[in-house]
């Protein structure tokens, strides 16, 4: 892709853009309003730094989270090569997030459906075993 043309997320928040206006600009933008709302929210819960951390992973992939947001809306408005580059941007991005944010908050992160989730880089697995060059 050329850097002329929109990304994905620069597309999907356009898609939000449409349906809420300049209220799009929170997944645009490096540290959304929401993330001094969540990081206030977790204040009495939390010391200042773990409130702030756990706001900071819950909100810093929120061009990603409008990506997945619009293609849950309009799937149609999404070209097979931008769901895939869509798709790998989040998994690059947000689970790392995610997973800090569950263990800052109190909560285990654990391989639930069974597929290895923890094992780290495929290629790892496989040199572990032998089985790679």
């Amino acid at each position: 892709m050329s850097n002329a043309e929109p990304s994905v997320q620069d597309k999907a928040i356009a898609i939000f853009r449409e349906l809420v206006g300049d209220r799009a600009d929170q997944f645009a933008v490096p540290i959304p309003d929401a993330q001094q709302a969540a990081q206030s929210a977790l204040t009495g819960d939390f010391n200042d730094k773990t409130a702030f951390d756990i706001a900071f992973h819950m909100t810093d992939w929120n061009s990603d989270a409008a990506f997945v947001a619009a293609l849950l809306l309009f799937p149609e408005r999404f070209t097979p090569e931008e769901i895939r580059e869509g798709i790998e941007e989040f998994l690059v991005h947000a689970p790392n997030h995610l997973a800090a944010a569950a263990k800052l908050q109190g909560y285990p992160i654990q391989d639930t459906f069974g597929v290895g989730a923890l094992d780290g880089w495929p290629e790892d697995d496989e040199s572990e075993n032998g089985s790679a060059p």
